[in-house]
């Protein structure tokens, strides 16, 4: 099991490269850093565009960017960036054209990308609209060809329908090429004028070789469509991320790269049973160049997880996992993969986060450690830069989280970013913290994409076609709702055959839930909105399930292990799969009064409070107290005292169930567990709590969950 972050923080919370209305960009949003976060900051669109020729001053410094650029500075602007082929000035006869602009206009014109009016004219002050100027661009990268894309792209502004049928094509090119910065009312404005700096940025396609790395991470088997109930959409599925890789590939078929930061099968039904064949099946159909470890690829146990990479169709990378005898990166895993794009060498380094030895089983990383990536980073990218590799990225479990004011990048992913310094590494993704992260750390573009391929990370590199450097990058998030684009018809087959094999199992009613379940705390309403913060609804449930199981005195489970939360009515075989997902098993043992407040007095690493879910107890306790003496009283839940009065009952032990994981007393930091000593394996916990269910439906009962004051909180009384 692994204890995730929260998907809202107090401070820290979801937040893309954009703010206000926006929940997320299509595919082009270019991400500011903070001053604070950026060591070398590149250059500007504009100076980019000033650098190669493309555009001009007014014989002054001034390049007036916020201006609405005219057709014939727009023309003239694309003829230098395109170098178009010279064609005869006299061959126009527009009667509006001043000197200076013949030659670029007749250029134009000649190459088919503009043209005049009928009557005589060109009017070259008259701005450039938004879809003009996706039609003027997209012409020049297409070589005048009408774009074969998807236009359900469009479907994500509001506006869509305001768009000009004959521009839509170009339009939606554009909008996935990355052209245009999108607008925070969530509209495309295509009879808006453009600025010259919008020009500028518009002109980058032309000028550079563009790299597009689409990511995912933290899959956890969830390949099947979901439903967005706040939109009224579908939303994820990997034949939808499908969808969006050909989109991109149609656009950018030589420069598009997909990768994947990890704990990619562990979650779901879909996937469990097959050891995670049905997620590497269809990751291998959307055709991934590269996937790194997660925590959660060992659940299945290190031979599953060799296995699995040896038959995997794309590399599965994990340069920092060490063997702990020989000191040596282990054999059965790579730590890079160079691919090559659009006559670029991009060198993939993968790594775990060094969190994984305590967010995994113990047993299943024995005699491995997970080492600091920073170190491996400089020395692989000088291995790479060695061998002629131009452009370098890590696809990473690293986390991150992102300030939703500042927009500040802090975590694993972030220190990665700024120990290794300016030309180091052009690109870095994440995962683990199953949060929304994109924005640039200390000159390199990072990305994390939620979780559940509910997004999808974007990270565009704009490459100098002569020295193949990076001279330009954005970081944003692409939306993954049905609507946006068109699944893949091969991807869903696939699915929907491994569907068939699971559904008489999965779709078994074990019992009929009274209300929704979930996963939020008693107190969620009184104590600020804190998820993690003393008993919940279905830790009641699954504690108390256990605890029948194994007719123990106490049972304990962690937050963290307890995956999602229930609708009101029919609870199948496969919703109560997804809460529990990872095939734990109960652990009985004995334990002593003293070591039994030490198990709650554990704190959670997000929310500093005590989260450990658990039954057969009465508590009491007081967050303004020091760590270690937060409980004031503890018994059974028949009165028998444990520590009442700061008193231990010493005159008796006690028997506690918990789980494999927590039993190592290496799990989310319950290192009590560890001193026990006659742990005795049981039920597996998820067949535990279907038989709870079971029973309840045998006598005629739903499943409800009401607060019984097991867990008292003294500050907020």
């Amino acid at each position: 099991m692994k204890k995730t972050f929260q998907t809202r923080l107090t401070a820290l919370a979801l937040v893309t490269a954009l703010t206000g209305t926006f929940t997320g960009s299509i595919a082009f949003a270019d991400t500011a850093a903070p001053a604070s976060t950026t060591k070398t900051a590149m250059k500007s669109d504009m100076r980019l565009a000033i650098d190669n020729g493309a555009i001009e001053g007014y014989g002054d410094t001034d390049y007036r960017g916020a201006n609405p650029a005219t057709r014939a500075e727009v023309a003239t602007m694309i003829n230098r960036a395109a170098k178009l082929q010279s064609a005869d000035p006299a061959s126009v006869t527009f009667t509006d054209l001043a000197n200076w602009q013949k030659q670029a206009v007749a250029n134009a014109v000649a190459a088919k990308l503009i043209s005049g009016f009928a009557d005589g004219t060109f009017h070259p002050d008259a701005a450039v609209t938004r879809q003009e100027l996706a039609e003027l661009i997209v012409k020049v990268v297409t070589g005048g060809k009408l774009p074969s894309v998807n236009e359900n792209v469009l479907n994500y502004f509001k506006d869509s329908d305001s768009i000009a049928k004959e521009s839509r094509p170009y339009v939606a090119y554009a909008v996935i090429s990355g052209i245009f910065s999108p607008t925070l009312d969530g509209n495309f404005n295509p009879t808006a004028a453009v600025t010259r700096d919008e020009v500028a940025k518009a002109l980058k396609p032309i000028l550079f070789k563009v790299v597009d790395i689409l990511t995912t991470n933290d899959i956890h088997g969830k390949i099947e469509v979901g439903f967005d109930k706040k939109r009224n959409q579908g939303q994820g599925g990997i034949e939808t991320v499908g969808g969006i890789v050909t989109d991109f590939r149609a656009v950018n078929p030589e420069g598009t790269v997909v990768v994947d930061g990890g704990d990619a099968w562990q979650g779901t039904l879909i996937s469990n049973t097959t050891n995670g064949q049905s997620v590497m099946d269809t990751m291998a159909q959307v055709k991934y160049d590269a996937a790194a470890i997660g925590n959660h690829e060992f659940d299945f146990g290190r031979d599953v997880l060799i296995n699995n990479i040896k038959n995997a169709k794309f590399p599965i990378l994990g340069a920092n996992i060490i063997d702990t005898k020989t000191g040596e990166r282990v054999d059965w895993t790579q730590p890079y993969v160079i691919v090559e794009k659009d006559g670029l060498k991009i060198g993939i380094i993968g790594f775990a986060t060094p969190q994984t030895t305590s967010t995994t089983k113990s047993t299943n990383i024995e005699g491995l450690s997970f080492v600091d990536p920073v170190p491996l980073a400089k020395e692989l990218s000088a291995e790479l830069r060695a061998k002629g590799v131009d452009i370098i990225m890590v696809t990473s479990h690293l986390p991150g989280e992102q300030n939703q004011k500042s927009a500040e990048i802090i975590s694993e992913l972030a220190d990665l970013a700024k120990g290794t310094g300016n030309g180091t590494l052009d690109a870095i993704v994440g995962g683990h913290s199953h949060l929304r992260v994109s924005g640039i750390v200390n000159g390199i573009p990072v990305v994390e994409a939620q979780s559940w391929l509910y997004a999808v990370g974007h990270i565009q590199l704009f490459v100098d076609k002569t020295t193949k450097q990076v001279v330009s990058s954005n970081a944003s998030l692409l939306e993954t709702y049905t609507n946006l684009t068109t699944a893949d018809e091969k991807i869903h087959q696939t699915v929907e055959d491994y569907k068939a094999k699971i559904s008489t199992k999965s779709s078994e009613v074990e019992v009929v839930a009274a209300e929704p379940l979930g996963r939020k705390s008693f107190r969620f309403d009184k104590n600020g909105g804190v998820d993690r913060d003393g008993a919940s609804q279905l830790g009641n449930s699954i504690t108390d399930a256990m605890r029948a199981a194994e007719k123990s005195d106490i049972a304990f489970t962690n937050i963290g292990g307890i995956r999602a939360d229930v609708d009101k009515g029919d609870l199948t075989y496969g919703e109560m799969f997804e809460v529990f997902p990872f095939g734990n098993y109960n652990v009985t043992g004995t334990m002593t009064a003293e070591q039994i407040k030490k198990a709650l007095e554990v704190t959670d690493k997000y929310t500093n409070l005590p989260a450990i879910q658990f039954s057969g107890l009465k508590v009491e306790w007081d967050s303004t107290k020091p760590l270690g003496e937060k409980y004031s009283k503890i018994t059974l839940v028949d009165g028998t005292p444990i520590y009442v009065d700061g008193k231990f009952n010493t005159d008796r032990t006690f028997k506690v169930t918990t789980n494999d994981f927590m039993a190592t007393g290496s799990g989310d930091g319950f290192t009590v567990f560890g001193e026990v000593k006659d742990w005795k394996d049981g039920a597996i916990m998820l067949d535990a709590w279907v038989s709870y269910a079971n029973s309840l439906k045998a006598a005629g009962k739903e499943l409800s969950v009401q607060d019984d004051g097991r867990d008292v909180r003294l500050d907020l009384k």
